[in-house]
């Protein structure tokens, strides 16, 4: 595996000997100023531009840092990175960072490092940033400090310098609460992996970022619908009192799956009014939405339609929408329903269908505030049914999710008020957009 050094061109050549004959690498890219009394001639200034200097005096001068090192591949056009303006650093971490993602293209395995010892401070400070932000081993050239603070005395060394704290915490507090924002939880998931495999760090820091990284692994499988996966992991972190609300709200939904899913364990017991899981949908889209993925969020918010109605034929009915008997129909719907195979003793019903077989008990709450709002819900199903993710090929637009939501979710949250009485549950909680761990 080639390893290629990047290092910063200073006044003194010193420091980058020292690096270069320590490190060993393959290939040397150098990091220099253009212009008049840059940098530049240090490696390709003809005759003897490096200088040694102790206490204002030359004490040794030499040609320039290729040939001196035998850097016999050396190539001017490849090794040599010039910025114009050493203090701005905008052009100087730019320019770092395009080195630093050539490299990453060109060569695979590669060993890159940066030694940041010489140069402009701007120069020094944009090789470190865009080092770290590529996790690059980063390396200090330097001794005893003389007294009068120009520089480093002969006898330096080269250290690799230990960054992982800092990579630590950038990652927690600076990119971290962009993906929360946004409920993007497996990215956040695999920035904490990645430090929990690459960064050495106190054992105090590793369980916090254990217990991180079981919180995004949890909401991730929650995200997905992964209730009991979700549990597993959360119910460890239930100590937080930021935390305990959704914990809480899982259990119901859990309970409230159970209920109407056979196959599904709750692993959790807590009483529930039997339709967290249709509240549980609505919150979820409200998550895509917010990633701008709006259809998406439409074809949760139609499922949640389509189960609040199959809850309550099962509930109050015993009836599935996947096999409903013929026999089982009220006669009012009986006359209304067209059954396409009318030799069949069990059909299956849609969205509408259910909602217009559940309106056909009069006294049915649910049923009758279809009855309600049924142009209303008919209306915005266009929308869905015309998604690509449905029957068409037209892209739900910011403007009609709301549409939609805004008439959907408001019949559901009056549907689980009448359904449920006056009894207080517990309130439906969205998702934390921090860690608070």
């Amino acid at each position: 595996m080639p390893k290629i050094l990047i290092v910063t061109v200073g006044g003194s050549p010193q420091p980058i000997i020292t690096s270069v004959k320590t490190l060993k690498p393959n290939r040397v890219i150098f990091f220099c100023s253009g212009g008049p009394g840059g940098s530049q001639s240090q490696v390709i200034g003809a005759g003897k531009p490096c200088k040694i200097i102790q206490r204002g005096k030359i004490i040794a001068e030499f040609p320039n840092l290729p040939t001196h090192l035998s850097l016999d591949d050396f190539n001017p056009e490849h090794d040599l990175a010039l910025v114009q303006e050493p203090d701005d650093p905008a052009e100087c971490y730019t320019l770092a960072s395009a080195i630093i993602r050539q490299l990453l293209n060109d060569y695979s395995p590669v060993e890159i490092m940066a030694d940041y010892t010489g140069g402009t401070k701007t120069m020094s400070l944009s090789l470190g940033m865009a080092a770290m932000d590529y996790n690059i081993n980063l390396f200090l050239t330097t001794s005893a400090r003389r007294p009068d603070l120009v520089g480093v005395d002969s006898g330096e060394s080269t250290e690799l310098v230990s960054t992982s704290l800092i990579d630590v915490q950038r990652k927690i507090e600076q990119f971290l609460p962009l993906y929360l924002k946004k409920y993007q939880f497996p990215a956040a998931a695999s920035q904490l992996q990645s430090l929990m495999t690459c960064v050495q760090m106190p054992p105090e820091d590793r369980r916090r970022i254990r217990c991180q990284l079981d919180f995004c692994k949890g909401y991730d499988a929650w995200d997905k619908f992964d209730h009991a996966g979700a549990w597993v992991l959360l119910q460890n972190l239930m100590g937080y009192p930021e935390i305990q609300p959704s914990g809480l709200f899982l259990k119901r939904v859990m309970a409230s799956r159970a209920a109407i899913d056979a196959e599904f364990v709750a692993l959790a017991k807590m009483a529930a009014h039997g339709y967290e899981i249709v509240q549980d949908l609505v919150l979820n889209a409200e998550r895509r939405a917010a990633q701008q993925r709006y259809d998406d969020a439409v074809s949760r918010i139609y499922r949640a339609l389509e189960l609040l109605v199959q809850i309550r034929l099962w509930r109050a009915h015993k009836i599935k929408t996947s096999e409903v008997a013929t026999a089982d129909m009220p006669e009012a719907f009986r006359k209304f329903y067209k059954n396409p195979n009318p030799d069949a003793e069990r059909v299956k019903l849609g969205l509408v269908l259910s909602y217009e077989l559940l309106s056909a008990w009069p006294d049915d709450p649910l049923g009758q505030l279809y009855r309600q709002n049924d142009k209303k819900i008919q209306g915005i199903l266009q929308i869905r049914n015309n998604s690509i993710l449905a029957h068409g090929f037209t892209p739900i637009t910011d403007t009609d999710y709301r549409n939609f939501a805004d008439i959907a979710a408001a019949f559901i949250e009056t549907a689980i008020e009448r359904l449920c009485g006056e009894k207080k549950w517990g309130a439906p909680v969205q998702f934390p957009t921090a860690i608070p761990i």
